[in-house]
């Protein structure tokens, strides 16, 4: 099953070669059966066109293993034999019916060339395939038989269970492919868009626009990345992000939040959407001192980092833009206060808008910070998040 393989080979190519091989394998196989069988009958003419085939395929096998960027021309060269040799046997046993359906194999070659080549390719294949069903009924009346044989039922028989076994393998390719295919898709766009929105996108919605009254959204920064980064390579840079938001986001699945996305160091995540909850104040709280608690005690690829976190509850507009790259994205002041909480907040804590705060007072413990200038919002009071309170119940 090797055979043909090279360094580098997708999966799917993978897939179609194995499947064309091993059907090469099985037919060299069957065919020294019916060559001995043709000879046990003193066929002479049907053991030459046996052999005949059987040294086509085994070149074939040969040519694919010598040369596998050849898998085109060769195939395609085997496809048609196929379909030629379904002529010949007709003509040779004198009919369709005399030579047992020999000619159906020739669908097996179209159904392979979907596989091995394209369907352009397996169009025109398929377009030669019933011109020879024509020959194949015609050339028996104009050329005499080399042999006059008796078909029995069980010959018949096997023809068409050969062929309906041979099309079911191929067509159970495709739809498995379909299947994993689709599926890869499904997760891709699931792991881009919250699952709601992706069922809403596969129906075909044409815009995707949701208002929610209230939700909370946080914002995480890492504390000088920047300079941080300077003297890392490209490896070292993206390995530390990929580690830091890859623990964030597990912190995000286990309380079943949304993360929205990342915008550099920037980290960005709401409770509340795509569906409401009643606890979102709470939830992201949590998630905000888990990720303040983690980051302060453990290193990060040999890396300390602090976060500075803002969080903001409030009304949002969210929905889907982009027509290729789709976004699910929030707009609106609460987006713009969260932001803000974050860059004006203090490297290692929580900051919060005093509306969050009246959300979650009763369950966490908060420290008045004060009146704090936030650019484009003018004075604002905001708390600083400590901790839960050693009463309150946690996720």
């Amino acid at each position: 099953m090797s055979i043909g393989a090279f360094p580098g080979e997708t999966a799917t190519r993978r897939g179609k070669r194995r499947i064309l091989v091993g059907g090469l394998v099985v037919v060299v196989f069957f065919r020294l059966l019916t060559t001995a069988d043709a000879f046990d009958r003193g066929l002479t003419a049907v053991v030459i066109l046996e052999v005949v085939m059987t040294g086509v395929f085994l070149l074939a096998l040969g040519v694919l293993h010598l040369k596998p960027g050849w898998v085109v021309v060769v195939f395609g060269a085997v496809f048609l034999s196929i379909v030629i040799e379904g002529i010949v046997e007709s003509v040779v046993l004198g009919g369709l019916v005399s030579s047992s359906a020999a000619i159906v194999f020739g669908m097996i070659a179209v159904l392979g060339a979907l596989i091995a080549l394209s369907i352009r390719a397996a169009f025109w294949l398929m377009v030669t395939y019933l011109a020879a069903i024509v020959l194949a009924v015609a050339l028996p009346n104009w050329i005499p038989p080399a042999h006059i044989v008796e078909v029995s039922p069980v010959e018949m028989a096997g023809a068409f269970m050969a062929t309906t076994a041979l099309s079911f393998a191929v067509i159970a390719y495709f739809v498995r492919q379909r299947n994993r295919l689709q599926q890869e898709s499904d997760d891709l766009l699931h792991n881009i868009l919250p699952d709601e929105i992706s069922q809403r996108l596969k129906a075909d919605e044409q815009m995707i626009a949701d208002s929610f009254e209230s939700v909370s959204v946080l914002f995480a920064d890492v504390v000088d990345f920047t300079p941080m980064s300077a003297g890392m390579s490209a490896p070292e840079l993206v390995g530390l992000l990929n580690e830091v938001f890859s623990t964030f986001d597990r912190f995000v699945a286990e309380l079943g939040l949304e993360k929205i996305k990342t915008v550099g160091d920037e980290y960005m995540v709401a409770a509340g959407v795509p569906q409401a909850r009643s606890d979102h104040a709470d939830a992201i709280a949590q998630l905000a001192l888990r990720i303040r608690d983690h980051t302060e005690h453990v290193a990060f690829n040999g890396h300390s980092i602090r976060v500075r976190i803002g969080i903001a509850s409030g009304p949002v507009v969210a929905g889907v833009i982009g027509t290729h790259k789709f976004s699910f994205d929030l707009w609106g002041v609460t987006v713009n206060t969260a932001s803000r909480m974050e860059s004006e907040g203090i490297p290692g804590s929580i900051q919060l808008t005093e509306q969050t705060h009246e959300l979650i007072r009763d369950r966490f413990i908060c420290e008045p910070r004060g009146v704090v200038f936030v650019k484009g919002m003018g004075d604002m009071n905001t708390y600083l998040l400590m901790s839960a309170r050693p009463d309150t119940e946690l996720r």
